[in-house]
């Protein structure tokens, strides 16, 4: 079966938007391989088809924007650690980052991220350590002012 954030993967017009190197043609092959990979070396190199692509160096380029929506899909299903380390990463490299050419783009990835504040909420609730940490992270960049609502949460489970 496929899941929502496959379905969202292929329902996106890569090539219109734009990574690091040129037109995000082949970025949707490497989300789907990061979404499916099956072990730790699958997820890696899905991961290096990705970094330096989508966000380099505090950089992020118009790809980012819908990837965020797709990595947030992703979080709905039970993932693997090493495959939501690297999903909760990229969602945090890509809302702190910047784009030089459109100064908007951080706050519109900021805002599809906040769409997903309460499932982000969800997973801090729902998983200890570093997962939790990473999505703490997150929500301490898209939404300050809700952080401590949900670390008073977590804190009284």
């Amino acid at each position: 079966m496929i899941s929502v954030a496959e379905r969202m993967v292929e329902e996106v017009d890569w090539p219109s938007y734009r990574v690091a190197m040129g037109p995000a043609t082949t970025l949707g092959a490497a989300l789907h391989a990061l979404i499916s990979s099956g072990n730790v070396d699958e997820s890696s190199a899905a991961w290096n088809e990705i970094e330096e692509h989508v966000f380099s160096q505090g950089t992020i380029y118009s790809a980012a924007e819908p990837t965020v929506s797709v990595m947030l899909a992703a979080l709905m299903d039970d993932q693997p650690s090493w495959r939501s380390g690297r999903i909760l990463d990229l969602l945090f490299f890509i809302v702190r980052g910047v784009s030089v050419t459109d100064p908007s783009l951080q706050g519109r990835c900021r805002d599809r991220a906040r769409e997903g504040l309460w499932l982000l909420a969800r997973w801090a609730l729902t998983h200890e350590g570093w997962a939790r940490d990473n999505v703490l992270e997150v929500v301490e960049v898209i939404a300050p002012d809700r952080v401590e609502l949900i670390r008073s949460a977590i804190a009284g489970r």
